[in-house]
């Protein structure tokens, strides 16, 4: 299972971690559902990072066994442009939730 996991802090969007993995699919040996957030999370962390000033160190991958890797986007300050990016991630992340047959779990918590 995958899960995608905001902060919100005063009101604005700071930080998501994303990990877990979903199964591979027979007929291709490859899962859309982690090639759509893998690519959603890159997209994410070149416009934060090269578009929009954010420091390259918010971005954090942490590489775990049998795939089950973690990377967490996490901005020091809350940033009004910032927050706006985070929260199309989000609204994208709970698209795909709902159309993943509880494979995705996405949520967000206030800080």
């Amino acid at each position: 299972m995958l899960n995608a996991h905001f902060v919100r802090k005063d009101g604005l969007l700071t930080e998501c971690t994303v990990s877990g993995h979903d199964t591979y699919t027979e007929d291709t040996g490859y899962s859309v559902l982690c090639a759509a957030v893998s690519s959603a999370v890159q997209l994410t962390s070149a416009l934060l990072c090269d578009c929009f000033g954010a420091p390259e160190q918010c971005v954090q991958v942490h590489a775990a066994k049998n795939a089950q890797n973690q990377i967490r986007i996490r901005l020091s300050e809350p940033d009004p442009v910032h927050s706006n990016i985070l929260n199309g991630l989000l609204l994208h992340f709970q698209a795909l939730a709902e159309d993943a047959e509880g494979n995705f779990r996405v949520t967000v918590t206030e800080r």
